[in-house]
């Protein structure tokens, strides 16, 4: 959820659809007078707790710690424990409308005992870096990262920086939109690598206490992270090509000259039926190893920076 990136409690409330208006109204206010009553009655311990939160989330940003990591995505496990679900009695008939069983509630209470699977795993997680760099021309991440409050620096002069990114694989997107976005889903590999960015590239710097919501928009195995909502689709497009008849001319110097590259080919053709098979397929696996395949593709412009920076760099404010 969102209020624990901020340090903040937070309560989700949901009234049934099965309840009339009034009941849902009163519920839902009955629920938020007790629950001012609860903070009311030891206010401080409450702004203890978020102020100490704010303090760690923002140590944590001070020195990188590659070990301390944090999770970005779960799954349930098969443990369980039993759970008692104030329900309602119903029956099932089938629907001359539909064609499937409907369900049909009814309005005595009954108790049912249901199993409740509250045990997760990490499946995805992520150390703190000291700053994330966004080339400036991402400007809809930088004003996103500007609505949650961060605060942002920017280069005052090009920088060749070492830094730790993400290369993407087997990118695939829903086939209808989302809250007017194309939805991408991706394998990532992590990649060490030196680059130089622009005058005004925006610095996220991780020593401040919304980190935590820099940390999942800006890693990408984050469910909603910016790529996961497409804010990075043009990364994935490919924008060269080479001609067949170029890329057989160019293969056959490739493997003339490298013995490890043909027998790798070869071993693809002689064990992969579906590359085999195809004569593109082929022909790409050439021009991807050639040096006209745009190394930009699939590579994720963002860097993250885990050592500290000369301040002469970092001398203007976003």
């Amino acid at each position: 959820g969102y209020t624990p990136l901020r340090n903040r409690p937070g309560l989700l409330v949901e009234t049934h659809m099965l309840k009339d208006y009034r009941s849902r109204v009163r519920g839902t206010y009955d629920l938020l007078r007790h629950s001012l009553e609860e903070v009311n009655r030891d206010p401080q311990r409450l702004i203890q707790a978020v102020r100490l939160a704010d303090e760690q989330t923002v140590n944590d940003g001070r020195a990188y710690n590659p070990a301390q990591r944090y999770p970005l995505r779960f799954e349930s496990t098969d443990k369980s424990v039993p759970f008692q679900l104030k329900a309602f009695e119903s029956h099932t008939e089938l629907s001359d409308v539909s064609g499937a069983v409907r369900v049909i509630f009814g309005t005595k209470p009954l108790d049912i005992t249901v199993p409740l699977y509250d045990d997760l795993k990490i499946t995805a997680s992520a150390s703190t870096p000291l700053y994330y760099i966004i080339p400036p021309q991402w400007r809809d991440v930088i004003e996103v990262l500007k609505a949650h409050g961060l605060k942002l620096q920017r280069l005052s002069a090009p920088a060749t920086l070492e830094v730790e990114s993400y290369r993407f694989s087997d990118a695939k997107w829903a086939a209808a939109p989302f809250e007017g976005r194309l939805l991408a889903t991706y394998k990532t590999e992590l990649v060490r690598e030196t680059r130089t960015y622009p005058a005004g590239s925006v610095l996220v710097p991780m020593a401040q206490p919304a980190a935590r919501v820099a940390l999942y928009l800006l890693e990408p195995d984050a469910p909603d992270s910016f790529v996961a909502w497409g804010f990075f689709n043009p990364i994935f497009e490919e924008k060269e090509y080479a001609e067949d008849y170029v890329m057989e001319k160019v293969a056959r110097e490739m493997m003339a000259k490298d013995e490890k590259l043909r027998r790798e080919f070869e071993q693809r053709v002689a064990n992969d039926a579906k590359f085999a098979g195809s004569a593109s397929e082929r022909l790409r696996f050439f021009y991807m190893r050639s040096p006209y395949w745009d190394r930009q593709v699939n590579l994720y412009p963002v860097g993250r920076i885990t050592t500290t920076l000369k301040e002469k760099v970092l001398d203007m404010k976003d």
